[in-house]
Parts: structure tokens; sequence; C-alpha cells
């Protein structure tokens, strides 16, 4: 192992954590006897009981036991999981925490985020080959395989969020953006009648994938709706009509809607209708709340900590729904 300690932290979990990553690499296998007390802290010129508390961190976790003739012995390969996503957001959250919230303390997670940035997704997998045991891991592109996958092992992959592709040697938990969509625009169309037009806020900037607007006009044209896609960067007051309904694909923009409804003293769910694709817990409680096209990502977060556990392989979408609320 090699050890530079710093001042960031305590000695007890730099040492236990060099130790940790040095079973998780393969240094240490399972049933493997550690070095003892008295060679680590000789080597690494560490008092005996920081050696001590070490171990016993690891014991706590589950990652090694100890015997009185043995001595300390590799228990377990540590379990250590890469998860990578795209973007921070309240929903990504929810799916993070439910995934923590739902793992033994024995399990190790390392989360990071490529912010679609295609260089930065590559380097980060690429950097992570053989420190881990599986892989959480948001695609970059909806609809477009990432080659960069081809280099793991696909049985230690769980793909989540994004995957219109094909992609049937992986395990995934995704969300649909194209006919459920279309169907959740349909278990609305009672509330969507009182309006005279359909407006898609998209802009080009937006992260959420483009394949969603095609069924937007799908079902705008079944069911003889005047609709619109801007996509231009700014929405602004002009943009913002009377009679209307708008659906928001980034939540900056909905936000703005409300703003000037507010200027204007108008009221969501009677002169205007907004929805916005994903839900927070904020949206709850903005304006009579918020109406939203979204996944459910703490089931999401709940499915991907059994896959981790048990290693089970799963395929599925979780179902994307039309949450009502008072503006629309």
């Amino acid at each position: 192992m090699v050890i530079q300690f710093n001042k960031n932290t305590s000695k007890v979990k730099q040492l236990s954590e060099a130790i940790r990553t040095a079973i998780s690499t393969g240094k240490f296998k399972e049933g493997d006897l550690l070095p003892s007390i008295n060679k680590i802290s000789t080597q690494y010129n560490v008092a005996r009981d920081t050696v001590f508390k070490a171990f016993n961190d690891l014991k706590e976790k589950g990652i090694i036991e100890s015997t009185p003739t043995k001595g300390y012995f590799v228990n377990s390969t540590a379990n250590n999981v890469f998860v990578l996503f795209d973007t921070f957001s309240p929903y990504k959250n929810d799916l993070y925490r439910e995934i923590i919230d739902n793992l033994p303390q024995t399990y190790k997670v390392d989360l990071y985020f490529h912010n679609y940035d295609n260089r930065l997704f590559n380097n980060l997998i690429l950097d992570s080959i053989g420190r881990y045991n599986l892989y959480i891991i948001t695609n970059i592109v909806n609809d477009v395989y990432a080659d960069i996958l081809d280099r793991i092992d696909s049985s230690k992959v769980l793909l989540v969020d994004l995957g219109k592709f094909k992609k049937d040697k992986y395990s995934y938990i995704c969300q649909g953006f194209d006919a459920t969509l279309y169907e959740c625009l349909l278990s609305g169309t009672e509330s969507l009648k009182k309006y005279r037009k359909m407006n898609f806020i998209f802009p080009e900037s937006s992260d959420h994938p483009r394949s969603c607007i095609a069924d937007f006009e799908q079902f705008c044209q079944d069911y003889d709706l005047e609709y619109n896609v801007y996509t231009k960067e700014t929405f602004d007051e002009a943009d913002l009509t009377k009679e209307c309904v708008y659906l928001f694909a980034k939540h900056s923009d909905l936000i703005k809607g409300v703003k000037m409804c507010r200027n204007k003293g108008w009221t969501l769910g009677k002169d205007v209708g907004f929805i916005v694709l994903n839900d927070t817990p904020m949206l709850e409680i903005i304006e009579d709340g918020i109406t939203t096209i979204s996944t459910d990502f703490k089931q999401m977060g709940r499915l991907t900590a059994e896959y981790i556990i048990t290693r089970n392989k799963i395929q599925t979408y979780v179902p994307t729904k039309l949450i009502l609320r008072g503006s629309l």
C-alpha cells in the first residue's frame, strides 16, 4: 500500500481507506491475512492505536475479521460502487439518496457527474476501471450508445435514466421520454381541453432528450390542438399568452413563467396552464402546485439499491406519470 497522510482528515480514516482500496483492487483477496498491527505501525510510522482503530473500522463494516490466533484477514471484498450521473438536480438527489439509504454500511459509493461533457464522461469511466465492483451509469446521450461502455464488464454495469438504444447485454432501470410523454398528455386530456393552444418550451441548450418533441407534436395533431415548439434560449413575456398551456423542459423557464404571471396578475390553472418535466418537492407548494410529468426517481433509486445488493439482472422502465396539480 502507498499512503501519503495529509491533514485534511484523521490518520485512522486515511489508513482504513487505504486498506479498503487495497482489498477492492485485489492486492488483498478474500481470506488473505493482513499485515500485523506492529508491521503496519512500523512501515507507515503511525501509532499502533491508529492501526487498531482502522482495523476496527473495517471490522464494523464487515470488510475484515479477526481471530486470536490468526490475526486480521479479509472477510469479503469491499463493495465499491461507481455512480456516474449526468448533472446534479433535485430529482437526481432523490435518486441518489434512495440508493444510499437502502444500502448496508459495507458499501462505499463514489458519486461523479459528467455534465454532458464527452471527454469528462470517457475519462471518468477509464479512470474507474478495475477500481470498482459495480458501475451505475447515466449515459451521455439518450438515444446513442457510448462505445466507452464496452471497456467495462457488462455484468457489472447498471444503466439508469437514459437508454433509448440497444442494451440487451446490460441491466438497466430507465425512464421513457417518447410514448410515455404521449400517454401522460393523454391522461390529462380533460384538463388540456380548457386551453386553445399548447406550447412546448424546449430551448436548444436543454439536456432533456429531444426525441420527446415528436411525441408532443403527434399528440397535438391527433387531438386537433394548435401547438408550437419554442427552441430559442430566452423565454420572455412576449411568449406568454392567455388561454394557452405551457410545457417546460427546464425548471428555470418555469420559474420565469411563474414570475411573469404574478406580475400580470394571472392565475395558473385559469388564465394559463403550466406543466414541467421532472418533479421535485418544491413544485408541490409553488402557487397551488405545479403539474409535472415525471418518473418516480425514488423508486428508481430503490430498484438500483436492490440491484447493487443482489446483483440480479434487471431490465425495466420506471413509469412516467402526469401528476395533476393546480397549475393545469
